[in-house]
């Protein structure tokens, strides 16, 4: 079963990097006020280094609350099956899947849904489970967010059940590790063009590039995937 990871962001690197990664190095700025710093940056994170592999996330996700406040228990929690089953059968049609899970998604169908927990909605006598709705991107998540809502608008409410939006769209990316070795060849790349500068009398020293990957959020779409290296100039 492959796994998405959340996101808080489409470019595969092979043996060389291909000429359309060609904004991959880094979170690009693009004109800034001077009198601002790097905190007032959207999806600013102050210890991310600047090299790494930017590109398109492969997913967006949307937190759905199926709920029911009828009185009986028993009654709230049938309500929230059918309204779930329904959506399991209506999900691949409408080019959405629905997944759970705080860290890798793990989809949700008709052979699991029942496992689902089952949680307070916030009033006596109501009840509620809560998944996330998962469409894939294509260049903007307006897009998105558009399949989502006619999703969700169109599937038949049972008995007193509701279905609700919650919060904004997330980010996901499917193993993240399989960029490791674009990012290391990204690393080496700017390592050595920098050591270049100084002279051939100078080399280069890179720690940390064993480390693991990380990723951050730096666009509406993209996350930029990074290990946080160091490296240094030094006499040869």
């Amino acid at each position: 079963m492959k796994f998405a990871c959340i996101l808080a962001a489409t470019l595969l690197a092979t043996a060389t990097i291909p000429s359309y990664a060609q904004n991959a190095k880094s979170a690009q700025l693009g004109e800034v006020i001077v009198t601002g710093n790097r905190i007032n940056a959207g999806y600013a994170q102050e210890n991310r280094p600047v090299i790494g592999l930017r590109r398109e996330a492969d997913s967006a996700v949307m937190m759905l609350s199926f709920s029911s406040d009828s009185r009986d228990e028993a009654t709230r929690k049938k309500e929230i099956h059918a309204m779930l089953l329904a959506a399991i059968d209506r999900a691949a049609g409408a080019g959405v899947e629905l997944v759970t899970g705080s860290f890798e998604l793990v989809p949700v169908t008709g052979a699991n849904y029942q496992e689902l927990p089952f949680a307070w909605a916030g009033r006596v006598d109501t009840s509620k489970v809560d998944v996330m709705a998962k469409v894939r991107l294509a260049g903007s998540t307006v897009s998105a967010m558009q399949r989502i809502d006619a999703f969700v608008k169109a599937l038949p409410r049972n008995g007193r059940g509701a279905i609700d939006k919650s919060g904004g769209l997330t980010l996901t990316i499917i193993n993240p590790d399989q960029y490791r070795d674009a990012i290391v060849k990204l690393v080496a790349e700017d390592a050595r063009s920098r050591a270049t500068i100084f002279g051939p009398e100078y080399a280069v020293q890179v720690t940390g590039i064993d480390g693991q990957i990380f990723w951050s959020q730096v666009s509406g779409t993209d996350v930029f995937l990074y290990i946080p290296y160091r490296y240094t100039i030094v006499p040869k």
